[in-house]
């Protein structure tokens, strides 16, 4: 099961570079009056029309194209907007980093926190371990929260 894991993990952040680049490539170029909008202009369409297309009063679509700017309106409206336009709706959630480095961190950080109350407790006792121990200690717990990733997360 973990290599399973390990394996998924792999194929998507070989994927990641590709869908930064095209995330930070759409950001950068989102027209500032939003898509629906700009695509709808870009058609010749009116807003009476798109309105008309998807069904809804004039001050609707008004309503909506002000909600995608202010990024308020729902990704099953603009599905059907999308539509309206005869165009793709593409949505995404893109990691800043890669996945491994991401459950890389989390172990680190769950380790420290697990390891470090208990080695402040040791030393209070006279039993504290050497600054070398500590980080052995936090990394084998890394290492083993790494191999468990829904730990990670509760």
């Amino acid at each position: 099961m973990a290599n399973l894991k390990s394996l998924s993990q792999e194929q998507f952040d070989r994927k990641l570079p590709q869908l930064q680049e095209t995330a930070h490539a759409l950001g950068i170029q989102t027209p500032s009056s939003g898509w629906i909008r700009t695509i709808r202009q870009v058609l010749g369409m009116s807003s009476s029309a798109l309105a008309k297309r998807l069904g809804i009063a004039h001050t609707g679509l008004l309503k909506l194209e002000k909600g995608e700017r202010a990024g308020t309106v729902s990704l099953a409206t603009l599905r059907r907007a999308a539509e309206a336009l005869d165009a793709d709706f593409v949505y995404a959630v893109v990691p800043r980093k890669t996945v491994r480095d991401t459950v890389r961190a989390r172990a680190h950080q769950l380790a420290q926190e697990r390891v470090l109350p208990v080695a402040k407790s040791m030393q209070l006792e006279a039993q504290g371990l050497t600054a070398e121990q500590l980080k052995r200690r936090i990394e084998e717990l890394a290492s083993d929260l790494e191999n468990r990733p829904r730990e990670l997360w509760r």
